[in-house]
Formats: C-alpha cells, structure tokens, sequence
C-alpha cells in the first residue's frame, strides 16, 4: 500500500538504549493511526477504539524489528476488527523514520483465527497462528497451528515461502520425479538453489563482479496436473531477496508472477542491478535445464544459472 499514516513518536513515549536505535514502544502502538483494509485509518487510543461504522478495533500484539534495513527498529502490529459475525485480523508495518513513525502496509491474516506470536527475524515477519481444518465451519475453534511468514517489499506486506537449503550434501532430495504428474524438467528445476553464471538482456550484459553476494534462484513446485507446475520462487538479486510465484507449461515453458523484492536501500550499481533483474525475470517465458545448467529465456536475451547446494525437501508450516 502505497500511502502511510504519520505521526510524531516523542509524544508517545518511545523507548530504548543510549547505545543503540530505539524501539517504538507498545504504549506509542496503542495510540497510534493505522490503516485499514479498505484504504482508511482509525486511530487507537489506549489499544482501541470503535469506528462509525460500529467496528471494534483492538491491538493485539507487537514486535520490533528493522523491517527496511534501515538501522532504524521499527515495529509490527496485529490488529483485530470485530464486525460481530466477522473477526478480521490484520498485519500492520510499522517505519520509524526520526522522530516519527508510520504504518506503511496493511494485510489480512484471516476471519476468527488466534494468533500467539509475531516476531521479526532479519527483516521478515514470521507469525504463529491456529486455524480451522480444511471444511471446518467458522464457528468451530481453530485448531491447526501454522507459522506464515511475510516480508515488507515494494508491494508492502507480502506473504512469501521460505526455501531453504540442506545441512548437508548428503541430504535427500525432493521426492518428486518425472511421471508423477510434473513434466521431466520440473524435478530438476527445484532440487537444488540455482546461482547466476551470466545475464545478457539483449541491449546490456551484467557484470557480476562487484555485487556483494551471489545471485540465486531457488524453486519450490507444487504439482496441480500434468503438464502444468506451479509454486513459489525465491532468492537474492544482489541487494535484495526476492520473492515470487511461476507456472511451468509443457515441460519449458515458463513463466514469473507477483516477483517482488525487499526494501533494503542498495547502491546505484546493485539498485540498477537489481531493477534489470526483476525486469528480466518478469519477462522469461522458457526455460530449460541440461545437467546442473539452466537457461531462462525471453525476448533478445537469456539468463544462465549453475546448479549450487541441494535443496530441503520441505518447507513445513506455511499457510
């Protein structure tokens, strides 16, 4: 959400150490403005407070964290919106810039969940919540618990899988193989994280020396039906980690939805990096995997990967 509701922090009360940022404090949260789903703000006073339209509004839980890498301890907030039938349960970005803060970025976590925890941990969101089983009525207590993570990103608050790499070399692979309903390509492509060797977009070639850590990719398929994939993608592109989902068409072809990276402040020359980078993911529409190489291909150009460490075969907790 682009827009951002302001206010001044010293007023509220903002706590922390001489030798280090501060952090927003709780009693800062609970009188402060915040957005609402449908593009408004209502503003807290000690925690709550009742909208015109008779929705009830009460803080739930905080966390502090620096969400955009910017040194500053900002803040996440649940919100709760009690509409009688409904209970709506919204995240809340909380930026500290000086003097002031803002929330920046409103999502819906669910209707009638409980939500026990919410932290931020290097700059992405994880919460801890109990839902209701698959076909449960609303009206039935939650009881399944699922641990979502989200990350600030230039589309705000962003629900985003975590990919992660194995232990060890001699860690197994995903079970999923050519013949159970994925095309041959599709096991390859998600076994393991897959780093840049070259990026040539037709008109400019990258130089990859001077980006800070390697640029990678990393898969994770969900099969919906032979000959189609789909899943989330994750990586770094040189300053940010990046996040997305794809769609596999008969075996090669390919194509990126919804990339979008993190709000870290990057150089000139990783910033212009990075921004052809996701320009050019935007645009693959094959790709094709010879061994431990891969291709992604679009229009006048191409994107070469070698294949790098092996890949967990579960990423467990998500909703």
């Amino acid at each position: 959400m682009k827009r951002g509701v302001w206010l001044l922090v010293a007023a509220l009360g903002v706590v922390g150490c001489d030798d280090g940022p501060e952090a927003i404090s709780r009693e800062a949260l609970e009188n402060a403005t915040f957005l609402t789903l449908d593009g408004g703000e209502i503003t807290l006073t000690a925690g709550a407070t009742t909208s015109q339209d008779n929705v009830r509004h009460e803080l739930l839980l905080t966390a502090d964290g620096d969400l955009d890498f910017d040194s500053d301890i900002d803040a996440i907030a649940v919100l709760a919106a009690d509409r009688g039938r409904e209970r709506f349960l919204t995240l809340h970005a909380v930026l500290r810039d000086g003097d002031e803060i803002r929330d920046v970025s409103a999502r819906l976590i669910g209707d009638r969940i409980e939500v026990h925890r919410a932290e931020i941990l290097d700059g992405m969101v994880r919460v801890n919540v109990r839902v209701r089983r698959p076909g449960d009525p609303v009206t039935v207590r939650p009881s399944v618990d699922r641990t979502p993570y989200f990350a600030l990103t230039n589309r705000g608050l962003t629900s985003v899988s975590l990919i992660d790499v194995a232990d060890g070399e001699d860690a197994q692979a995903d079970g999923a193989e050519a013949g159970n309903g994925m095309p041959p390509a599709a096991p390859a492509l998600h076994t393991h994280e897959w780093e840049l060797e070259s990026f040539d977009s037709g008109d400019w070639s990258a130089n990859l020396r001077g980006l800070r850590e390697p640029v990678t990719l990393r898969f994770q398929a969900e099969p919906r039906g032979a000959p189609q994939v789909t899943g989330e993608m994750a990586g770094f592109a040189g300053c940010n980690r990046i996040f997305g989902s794809f769609r596999m068409h008969e075996a090669e072809a390919l194509r990126f939805y919804g990339v979008t990276a993190m709000r870290r402040l990057c150089g000139d020359r990783q910033a212009d990096f990075e921004r052809r980078f996701l320009e050019a993911l935007r645009s693959v529409r094959a790709f094709q995997v010879d061994g431990d190489r891969m291709t992604l291909a679009l229009t006048g150009g191409t994107i070469r990967f070698r294949a790098g460490r092996r890949l967990v075969s579960h990423t467990p907790g998500m909703m």
